[in-house]
């Protein structure tokens, strides 16, 4: 019995462990003293694990599908808000009460050039 049942199976076990059950479907003579390991219940754990892969394979493709749209519509709002800022500085002006409310400084508040050093005396 595995130990650990919170993390998943490696892919290589995984990939093992449906040979060895294929091939034990294929016996013809199989007849397990326990009955918990019958064909019959290899074979319908055989089928939920390809149910489950293909059920997680279908909502992965639903997540991409989901974050495509997201990054989408969020680049789309980005644009517009962009444009509605240029927008504003054209109709009030660069220097205007307007533009400060959207986070922008006014040009008269801008500082352009390098630092100067202080004058000493």
């Amino acid at each position: 019995m595995a130990k650990r049942t919170t993390t998943r199976v490696t892919q290589r076990v995984l990939t093992q462990d449906k040979q060895i059950a294929t091939a034990v479907l294929t016996l013809k003579d199989y007849n397990p003293a326990n009955k918990e390991f019958t064909a019959q219940r290899l074979r319908e754990a055989l089928k939920g694990i390809e149910d489950a892969t293909a059920a997680e394979q279908k909502a992965l493709d639903a997540v991409a599908k989901a974050r495509e749209n997201a990054i989408r519509v969020e680049n789309a709002f980005h644009e517009l808000v962009l444009g509605t800022k240029r927008q504003v500085l054209a109709q009030y002006g660069d220097d205007s009460d307007e533009i400060t409310s959207l986070g922008m400084k006014k040009k008269s508040e801008r500082k352009y050039g390098r630092p100067r050093k202080g004058a000493t005396s």
